[in-house]
């Protein structure tokens, strides 16, 4: 009966020791996750105030009797730099961490804002000054409706990493529920996914690393030399 009682409070006690361990690492990784969500936050909101910056020394290059060509460009390298970091912390996030977060989407939204908002940015300044970047907008859903999305992120990242002056990408994650998003998906009529527009051109579906190297060789070299040709597939 000793034996029998023994055998019992052992258990117990392995299982209490279980649970208070299982808990701990769950409320490691909760409070992990909320860490990496609130450092995208604070990411976040320094990007918006920086891209609040931009605007208006735009507006300034605008209306002053000179345009500041030179500031307004060295801006818009400062923005490629800083927009391949945010996408970095969201993508390893959204790979990494696979507790449950209720800020995450919205903070997912916001971001959407924000990289809208810089390519329209770009955009403008570009025209004012002549084009000296090459802009993606890459449209991606979820692996279970494009199971291809995830790798063709990958590719674009490597080139974006090899061309980080001059190529600039903005991720969209159409499986968000975004009036803009939907105005982009009708403009561009998407209904699969992987979509990548660059300019006024439009490629549909994945990529491999070669004809995606082929592809931004042609947009890159176009660049430098002061033009652009169209190349839509």
């Amino acid at each position: 009966m000793v034996e029998k009682n023994l055998n019992i409070g052992t258990v117990i006690l392995a299982v209490t020791v279980t649970v208070v361990l299982m808990g701990g690492i769950f409320l490691m990784g909760t409070r992990l996750s909320e860490e990496k969500v609130t450092g995208i936050e604070r990411e976040i909101t320094r990007f918006e105030i920086e891209r609040r910056s931009q605007d208006i020394s735009r507006q300034l290059a605008e209306n002053l009797p000179e345009k500041n060509c030179d500031a307004l460009e060295v801006a818009v390298e400062q923005t490629i730099s800083d927009t391949a970091v945010l996408a970095d912390r969201v993508t390893d996030y959204e790979d990494n961490v696979k507790l449950g977060n209720n800020r995450f989407e919205m903070l997912k939204k916001e971001y959407m804002n924000v990289l809208l908002e810089y390519w329209l940015l770009t955009e403008k300044v570009d025209e004012m000054c002549g084009s000296s970047t090459v802009r993606m907008l890459y449209f991606y859903s979820d692996p279970h409706v494009c199971p291809m999305c995830e790798d063709q992120g990958t590719i674009i990242t490597h080139y974006r990493e090899k061309y980080d002056d001059t190529l600039l990408v903005f991720p969209l994650d159409m499986s968000l529920d975004m009036r803009h998003l939907t105005i982009l998906r009708e403009t561009y009529d998407i209904e699969e996914y992987p979509v990548m527009v660059v300019g006024e051109d439009v490629h549909r579906g994945f990529m491999d690393m070669d004809e995606m190297g082929q592809v931004l060789e042609g947009y890159i070299e176009d660049v430098e030399a002061g033009n652009h040709t169209s190349q839509t597939t």
